[in-house]
């Protein structure tokens, strides 16, 4: 159990670091005016490297301390750990000792963090179905959508046959703007994407740069979402969009279940900043972006791996010229030159001191 656990958290650790190194390389592409549609291909590669104990191998020099080469192969060994431990071989010999008494602090680790996905799987589990239930008696509308009384926000739910849910009240230019937003939601598979990373979240629910992931993932989604759906509109028309997006983000409480897209989640203010700026790149800079982002994809699947130790130059084979001479053996005592009272007895075998049990010779 222990070796599994120092193997989960060094897992955990991969992922954290990759998705620190993910948040920094967003930000400056952000100012860059990178498509967030880029940022989120890195963010689902950081939630792989949350899951996926392998990756691309890239070969480091060994240290030449001594402390640091032994910490390096440790946490190389920790990461060729199975996450699964091997069934303990029971001993033949010994009684089984009863199961409370094999029990070790690691166990109680284990324990606390599976209490803790049960909880959060449990908790998201039980907002979608509260979800469901509250709009189980929409009506679908001549555009392809659902509403009624009982919408009161956009938002998209469903994970194989994702539906879009429009409040009646939204109508007009600013009704098509939202349903080309969660239209792009569809079409992008987010319904489903978004449900799995939160999984994988849930189970490094104990990291906090897992839930920073979670969180830029879906800022990032959204706003590619927004991009689309004010892609080709005057400012006037993106202003529309804008006061939709702020209108539906105050309405009370916001819908946050994993298996649903509301249309005013997220940093409602970040949003709007981006959709007054936003600005299409061209062919030069979209192209730098797009490299930018695989080199910080790829670095993201990196599994470091140090160069194992030299081992010791076995000594050249012995010459004539260089062999030794035998050494003669020391002479040892003769048979004769023992006394009498040791020698065996060989017709009186059983009181013989040299025979302590019957012992058959072929001569």
């Amino acid at each position: 159990m222990r070796s599994t656990v120092l193997a989960f958290l060094l897992l955990s650790a991969r992922g954290g670091v990759a998705a620190l190194a993910a948040w920094l390389v967003c930000r400056v592409l952000r100012r860059a005016h990178a498509p967030s549609r880029l940022l989120c291909w890195l963010w689902l590669a950081v939630g792989l490297r949350f899951v996926l104990p392998w990756g691309i191998p890239l070969k480091l020099p060994r240290p030449e301390s001594a402390p640091l080469a032994a910490a390096a192969d440790t946490v190389q060994e920790l990461g060729e750990l199975p996450l699964l431990p091997p069934a303990p071989a029971a001993p033949a010999a010994a009684a089984p000792l009863p199961w409370y008494a094999r029990l070790t602090p690691w166990h109680a680790l284990a324990a606390v963090w599976l209490v803790g996905v049960l909880v959060l799987a449990v908790r998201g589990g039980i907002g979608y179905l509260k979800l469901k239930r509250c709009v189980a008696l929409a009506c679908k509308t001549p555009d392809g959508c659902y509403g009624g009384a009982c919408v009161p926000t956009p938002f998209t739910l469903g994970f194989v046959r994702p539906r879009v849910y429009l409040p009646d009240s939204l109508q007009g230019p600013a009704r098509q703007a939202v349903l080309l937003h969660e239209r792009t939601h569809i079409r992008r598979r987010d319904p489903l994407v978004k449900p799995l990373f939160y999984a994988v979240v849930c189970l490094h629910w104990f990291n906090p740069l897992a839930w920073l992931a979670l969180r830029a993932f879906e800022h990032d989604m959204e706003a590619a979402c927004d991009e689309a759906a004010v892609q080709g509109c005057t400012l006037a028309e993106r202003s529309t969009y804008c006061e939709s997006l702020l209108h539906f983000a105050m309405q009370g409480r916001p819908i946050r279940t994993p298996g649903s897209l509301a249309f005013g989640q997220g940093s409602v203010k970040e949003r709007i900043v981006h959709l007054l700026h936003y600005r299409r790149l061209g062919a030069g800079a979209l192209a730098l972006c797009a490299v930018a982002v695989g080199v910080s994809v790829t670095a993201c699947m990196v599994r470091p791996q140090v160069e194992a130790a030299h081992a010791a130059p076995e000594p050249p084979a012995a010459t004539a010229e260089t062999a030794a001479p035998t050494p003669t053996p020391a002479p040892t005592e003769t048979p004769a030159a023992m006394p009498a009272a040791t020698l065996p007895t060989l017709s009186d075998a059983a009181n013989s001191p040299r025979f302590a049990c019957p012992v058959q010779y072929k001569y």
